[in-house]
């Protein structure tokens, strides 16, 4: 009888270490199938082409099953699981020629980590890819090329996280649609990334610093997304959108200190929107953003554009329709906003232009509107030299701060008597002033007090004031500001450097006339439950599993419904 209780507790023992040894073994496995498998080789080699189309191969050219025969094609088979894989290799140049060309491929491949190099003379490429899909270019350097990487003709590709410095161009996409440009450096070529052509495309994250003429320039491109982009110091414009550009969204960008232009969109550019940018110019920047010449339609809204030589927000020549909403302009040189040669029918609202020689600038714009703007501490706020432009609607005009008040009949947030000094030969008046309403509201509707959170929790607060200028929130008392312009997620590495426990988030605003209000809210750093590791999570089920099978193993065992000797044959049973 001992003897079978020791069996039985032995077994009983094995199977209930199996179900963890079983979890072990499958998350050893999981993470062993996510490596990157070792190139065969590395080496450099000679003016590489590879065409799918040809049937012949030679000894620097052939098709894919030629190249999945060479040393510096490493894996693959061309299909989207197993991708072709080109890595860890430098290209050069036969003489003036490419380094490394693909040519009318549909399979899968990844080109990662190879250096294109040193093309002496004409116009070729580091790396060129002409009527290819399912391409992943990724972590390459490209430098001393005509181009450093060359799409043309090409669609449905990724270019991701390449080096492409000193080069005329350092990425050149030619009837591109629908790929992906993200997380590049782009710097001292002539221009950064160029798109012509090229619609439905998204440029985002990437890096275009000092180059000669254009961090970003696009020509005749509709529909893409050109977002998140840190693009200063180059030696025109930040990003040139030109000639029949359409439905673009230029979003989240960070373009300072360009020479002439921060974003400039020229020549018949309509239903675009320029969105959530921030473009300073740092003393050197003529202007943020200038809309010129036949483009309409357009939507400027959320943009800080500020310390610029000239002009903050410029619509010149015969723009119309344009939406110019909820910007801070502040500290230009010139001009705030400025309207020039025949731009009408713009509507300007929500507006925050503080401390500008002028606040708005109209030249000769006619039926202009401009409502629920704020000005403050402009050498002057406005001047009108068009016709018919009007600055208030039906119910409301804008914020003065040099005409705040009485609002005593009826107290109704309008200042009593009309606003009459806007300067200018069009004798404009805002019948309609908004008068001051003190400091700002803040709510928080987001996070919740008391809520915990892993990483950096998003945040959504409502702040109410006509005359708003600046948003902000600290972690640590205020030794530490992040500005903010739209709901999003609390600074990551702010909120890393944090020790766990109690974080009290103050949240502030302040209006032109410096009122400042805050409120806070104290949430929980640390490990959430829905944060646990996925393999614990794993094993947990597998050891409860493992535990019913072993109670119900006692069960019948004690009932005589099973014997000990089924159950060894079961367990150590191979096949």
């Amino acid at each position: 009888m001992k003897t079978k209780t020791k069996q039985l507790g032995v077994l009983l023992l094995m199977l209930f270490i199996f179900p963890l040894i079983l979890t072990y073994e499958i998350n050893s496995n999981h993470e062993h199938k996510t490596n990157i498998i070792n190139p065969k080789t590395s080496g450099t080699y000679v003016g590489i082409w590879i065409d799918d189309t040809l049937t012949t191969n030679g000894t620097s050219w052939g098709n894919w099953t030629w190249a999945r025969s060479q040393p510096w094609c490493t894996d693959g088979d061309g299909t989207k699981e197993n991708p072709y894989i080109i890595k860890d290799s430098t290209f050069i140049p036969a003489g003036p020629s490419d380094c490394l060309s693909i040519y009318h491929s549909r399979k899968y491949f990844i080109v990662s980590n190879c250096t294109s190099k040193d093309i002496p003379v004409g116009t070729f490429s580091g790396i060129k890819l002409n009527n290819v899909t399912n391409a992943n270019i990724i972590d390459n350097h490209a430098y001393n090329n005509s181009y450093g990487i060359y799409l043309d003709d090409c669609y449905y590709n990724n270019i991701s996280g390449n080096s492409v410095n000193n080069n005329s161009l350092g990425i050149y996409l030619y009837f591109c649609d629908n790929n992906t440009v993200s997380g590049n450096t782009a710097n001292y070529n002539v221009d950064g990334l160029y798109l012509e052509e090229s619609n439905d495309n998204t440029v985002t994250g990437n890096t275009a610093n000092g180059n000669s003429q254009n961090g970003i320039y696009s020509y005749f491109c509709d529909y893409n997304n050109i977002t998140g982009n840190a693009i200063n110091n180059n030696g025109d414009s930040g990003l040139d959108i030109e000639d029949n550009c359409d439905n673009n969204i230029i979003s989240g960008n960070t373009v300072n200190n360009n020479t002439y232009n921060g974003i400039y969109i020229y020549d018949d550019c309509n239903y675009n929107t320029i969105s959530n940018n921030i473009i300073n110019g740092m003393g050197t920047q003529d202007f943020g953003i200038s809309l010129h010449w036949y483009s309409l339609n357009n939507t400027i809204i959320n943009n800080i554009a500020n310390y610029n030589e000239e002009i903050g927000i410029e619509i010149y020549d015969y723009c119309e329709n344009t939406t110019v909403s909820n910007n801070i302009v502040s500290y230009n040189g010139i001009n705030g906003i400025g309207i020039y040669d025949f731009s009408d029918n713009n509507i300007l609202t929500k507006n925050v232009l503080y401390n500008n020689t002028i606040g708005v600038y109209i030249d000769n714009g006619d039926n202009n509107t401009f409502y629920k703007n704020a000005f403050g501490k402009n050498g002057l706020h406005a001047l009108d030299g068009g016709i018919d432009n009007k600055w208030n609607t039906s119910i409301i005009g804008n914020y003065w701060d040099n005409h705040t008040g009485p609002d005593l009949s009826p107290q109704d947030g309008i200042v009593d008597n009309p606003y009459m000094f806007i300067d200018g030969p069009a004798g404009s008046i805002d019948f309609l002033p908004i008068a001051e309403d003190d400091a700002p509201r803040i709510t928080i509707n987001s996070p919740l007090t008391g809520r915990r959170f892993s990483t950096a929790p998003s945040f959504n607060v409502e702040i109410i004031d006509v005359a708003l200028y600046e948003m902000w929130y600290t972690l640590d008392g205020g030794l530490n500001n992040y500005t903010f312009r739209i709901n999003g997620t609390i600074n990551q590495a702010a909120w890393d450097a944090l020790s766990n426990g109690s974080v009290t988030i103050r949240f502030y605003a302040r209006d032109v006339l410096g009122n400042v209000a805050f409120e806070e809210v104290t949430i929980i750093k640390g490990v959430s439950a829905d944060k646990l590791d996925p393999g614990i999570v794993a094993a947990i089920i597998v050891s409860v599993i493992g535990g019913i099978i072993l109670a119900a193993l006692v069960i019948l065992v004690k009932k005589g419904k099973i014997s000990l000797e089924k159950i060894k044959e079961f367990s150590f049973k191979r096949k």
